[in-house]
């Protein structure tokens, strides 16, 4: 199992079927006073099983565009199949590495294709002197608990990223960060 380098132009129409399943969410509650707010997060179990099913590109145009065309796509490769998947980028503007898409093919979840996928992250983003690896998640998904155990944490948060209801449907964006350690 190694990581390659995958060539955008070859992979530029390539689409990611993202599907996963979580018997945990976020719920998100959100308090204001005159002069503040109040914003929690805690974990639930569902009373139902919450299931994603869809496709997204693997890379777009616009995350060369929003980097200064420094957007890179890896692969995990197990006898000349890839079979994991992350875009990352970086942001220019605040010297941060975002990992745009992630994806391990269901059958290798848990065997340690996406911790190498994140060290990977990881050291591109110090080869590029960033001072922070970030990425995007749901309050849904029950990657949030692996991203924390690879060090990520709460960043912050959308509450309306996806739709005008997304705290009562339990899907409220948030955004993890990694420091880099200098």
């Amino acid at each position: 199992m190694k990581i390659v380098e995958l060539e955008k132009e070859n992979w530029k129409d390539f689409k990611l079927h993202f599907r996963w399943c979580s018997k945990t969410y976020y719920a998100v509650t959100v308090r204001s006073s005159e002069d503040s707010w109040i914003i929690e997060l805690k974990r639930h179990k569902s009373d139902r099983l919450i299931s994603k099913d869809y496709y997204e590109p693997l890379w777009q145009q616009w995350m060369d565009d929003e980097s200064n065309g420094t957007s890179q796509i890896f692969g995990v490769e197990i006898d000349g199949q890839i079979i994991a998947w992350m875009t990352v980028a970086k942001e220019s503007w605040n010297n941060r590495l975002r990992i745009h898409e992630l994806l391990v093919l269901e059958e290798y979840r848990g065997k340690g294709v996406g911790k190498m996928l994140i060290e990977k992250a990881k050291q591109t983003a110090r080869e590029l002197n960033c001072r922070a690896v970030v990425l995007e998640t749901q309050t849904n998904n029950s990657a949030i608990e692996f991203y924390k155990k690879q060090g990520f944490e709460l960043n912050g948060l959308d509450l309306t990223a996806y739709s005008n209801d997304d705290i009562a449907k339990s899907e409220v964006r948030i955004d993890m960060i990694y420091k880099i350690e200098r």
